[in-house]
């Protein structure tokens, strides 16, 4: 009797095996398509007796590939980032040869004074300068509120950004705690595995990560340079001041360029963009600005400082001390505006003066041409060529800007490339493969059915057994 009662023993641990087996490889099944899921495997051990018990659910997870993944994503979504926040700014700005980029508006600004040079009296191409000059400051204007625009969204994307990523990093908090609670390798255990890597992946969208393990499952969070964003329970939450352009976690700096700052995801993105990016592309479109109005005020002979010559500040000279913003403000000096009470004559003459001249006189316009032809300095600071002429700063100044995003673009798809096929292999890694899962289940079918068939027999060797007594 012993034997059949070990036997029996033996083939309901089977059956109850079984029942566990079918569960782990049916949620298996269920979440084929869930790229948050790792792949489930029930983990048995044999005792002497023969019989099976479940020791746990395991959780496939491959650790390499989805660190490298996480990189990738990072230096994606940071491309992004650059490539969204200049996409508006430089499809307004618009390429060297746009009719409205200010490049083609200084040509034409520059064509309509040659024109006038050879017929200085001439009020047809008088009107034809002034308005060409204004279309020139409106198309300035407008490149500045674009990139006002685009400055501003940005920061409207980094603060979603940041709420997002300190959302994600409370829930990895939480994770732990619930980890903490909670026993090692049971179904509640590998779930919670599940949403913990998924907010990783998701925070790794938003800033470069380095994980280290804590006890019992939790994990610990800083930056690729070291500085803390989760410490087990604790979360070092992001912030961003606009005023001094510091980003931090918790308190402590982690601005892109710092030695212990985020280098990767869109948060490193947004920041470069509102810290350097976005300021030296208003200093070169204010360089642009500024060289235009002093190029009149300096080679116009009728005016001294500090009077305001062709081009203005909003009306007034050019003023060192209000360069930021200048090309949001740039104005033709309405001396010369008879809708605003100028003269159109003043055009030939020059700003400053108070009679009309000689029908015929070109020298002061003869000036304004040689001034805007000839090489003058710019700010070192733009990044770009100095000792050129406005022309050709314009033009450098259209091509650095459209270089930025380009550059943007083509690393982004780079990056978006290399992290598609590193998560498609980390999936098929620690994914759910269907076919491996029904064969599974054939598997679970066929031990059950022997399983029930033992029990039959015994079942009917215990019956023989209790008739013949």
């Amino acid at each position: 009797m012993s034997g059949i009662t070990s036997a029996f023993n033996v083939a309901r641990s089977g059956l109850a095996i079984n029942s566990q087996w079918s569960e782990v490889v049916s949620g298996n099944i269920a979440n084929a398509d869930n790229p948050d899921y790792g792949r489930r495997t029930l983990n048995r051990a044999s005792f002497s007796d023969g019989s099976v018990v479940a020791t746990g659910v395991i959780r496939a997870t491959d650790a390499s590939l989805t660190r490298m993944f996480r990189e990738e994503y990072g230096r994606m979504t940071r491309q992004e980032a650059l490539s969204t926040g200049l996409t508006a700014y430089t499809t307004a700005l618009g390429s060297i040869d746009d009719a409205g980029a200010p490049t083609q508006l200084l040509s034409q600004f520059q064509t309509s004074l040659d024109f006038l040079f050879n017929d200085p009296g001439q009020s047809s191409l008088q009107q034809a300068a002034l308005q060409s000059a204004q279309a020139l400051t409106r198309g300035l204007n407008r490149v500045s509120g674009d990139l006002d625009t685009a400055t501003n969204e940005t920061y409207q994307r980094l603060t979603s950004d940041m709420t997002e990523a300190n959302k994600l990093m409370q829930q990895i908090s939480d994770v732990n705690t619930k980890l903490a609670r909670t026993e090692p390798n049971s179904a509640l255990y590998v779930t919670l595995k599940d949403q913990q890597e998924s907010a990783l992946n998701q925070l790794s969208a938003y800033a470069d990560i380095k994980i280290s393990d804590g006890p019992q499952g939790s994990v610990n969070v800083r930056t690729t340079g070291g500085a803390r964003l989760i410490d087990g329970t604790e979360v070092f939450n992001f912030e961003y001041d606009r005023g001094t352009g510091v980003l931090t976690a918790g308190g402590y700096e982690v601005t892109p360029g710092r030695a212990i700052g985020v280098s990767e995801g869109s948060i490193a993105g947004h920041v470069e963009l509102l810290v350097t990016t976005l300021p030296k592309i208003r200093l070169q479109l204010d360089e642009f600005a500024r060289g235009l109005i002093q190029t009149f005020e300096n080679s116009d002979a009728s005016i001294a400082p500090p009077a305001a010559g062709l081009f203005t500040d909003n009306g007034a000279a050019y003023d060192p001390a209000s360069l930021t913003g200048l090309a949001g403000r740039i104005s033709v000096n309405d001396a010369v505006n008879p809708n605003a009470g100028g003269a159109l004559w003043r055009l030939r003459d020059g700003i400053g003066a108070t009679t009309p001249g000689a029908q015929g006189e070109s020298t002061q316009l003869g000036a304004f041409i040689d001034a805007l032809d000839a090489p003058q300095s710019f700010d070192g600071a733009s990044g770009l060529p100095t000792g050129i002429a406005l022309s050709e700063f314009g033009a450098a100044m259209i091509s650095a800007q459209q270089d930025i995003r380009a550059r943007a673009d083509e690393a982004f798809d780079n990056y978006a490339a290399s992290a598609g096929s590193i998560d498609d292999a980390r999936l098929n890694a620690q994914g759910v493969s269907l076919d491996d899962e029904l064969q599974q289940l054939l598997m679970v079918e066929k031990s059950y059915a022997a399983n029930a068939q033992v029990i039959s027999a015994l079942s009917d060797m215990l019956d023989a057994l209790l008739a013949a007594t």
